[in-house]
């Protein structure tokens, strides 16, 4: 699938979602639920038996170590999503649906090399690291404020009421920006364009997380 549909059906899920939040819910639906977005709670509104939106608030935080350019990074990984989705149920007698929305998020990764042996490594080249004057090795990763989603679901459909189960799995897009601290001590061992080149291998390795995998699942309440 296109990204530029994946967009463009975000972009009209959040548009029908603002919409439909305005108008009186004929009946009202609250959830919590726990997944790869890790523990959260939200609502949901019907608007038609084919068509509901839902919105919900998720988030943890996770240490994540990685290998990549010749080091060993500790990282800690803070998720906070805001999610608002718009629900097609093409069987309306049933729980199955199609969402699709946008996660408006705050996550960061922030991670720190571990030297090994007492050392950096670029390019195969040893950099002891108390050369570094107390200087870290630091990689930072941002995520766009805005994510597309599309995925499948079940629940939040307006015409049950009581207790139910909800689940999703979809996926979400977004490319992270990558900066980097470094100590200045490097460039006295390597070349500026190693160092450049070990950096964009971190890049690579911390940009294979653009794809967002979502699987939730959890319990509601409709009134």
């Amino acid at each position: 699938m296109e990204m530029r549909t994946v967009k463009s059906a975000a972009a009209a899920a959040v548009m029908l979602a603002l919409g439909a939040m305005a108008l009186p819910a004929a009946a009202q639906e609250v959830y919590v639920q726990g997944g790869t977005q890790g523990g959260g709670i939200g609502g949901a509104w019907g608007i038609t038996k084919y068509v509901g939106v839902h919105a919900d608030l998720n988030g943890f935080n996770l240490s994540h170590s990685f290998n990549a350019g010749g080091n060993k990074f500790d990282g800690q990984l803070q998720v906070r999503h805001l999610g608002v989705f718009a629900d097609v149920f093409p069987f309306p007698s049933y729980g199955f649906r199609v969402s699709a929305g946008t996660l408006i998020n705050r996550d960061r990764l922030n991670a720190t090399a571990v030297p090994t042996n007492g050392n950096y490594y670029i390019d195969g080249t040893a950099i002891p690291a108390v050369l570094a004057n107390g200087q870290q090795l630091k990689v930072n990763a941002r995520f766009p404020t805005f994510m597309p989603y599309l995925g499948l679901g079940w629940g939040h459909q307006p015409l049950h009421k009581g207790f139910g189960f909800v689940a999703d799995i979809g996926v979400a897009y977004g490319r992270p920006r990558v900066s980097f601290d470094e100590p200045s001590v490097l460039t006295t061992y390597v070349a500026r364009s190693v160092i450049d080149q070990e950096e964009s291998e971190v890049r690579n390795k911390v940009e294979h997380y653009r794809w967002y995998p979502i699987v939730q699942v959890g319990v509601s309440y409709r009134f």
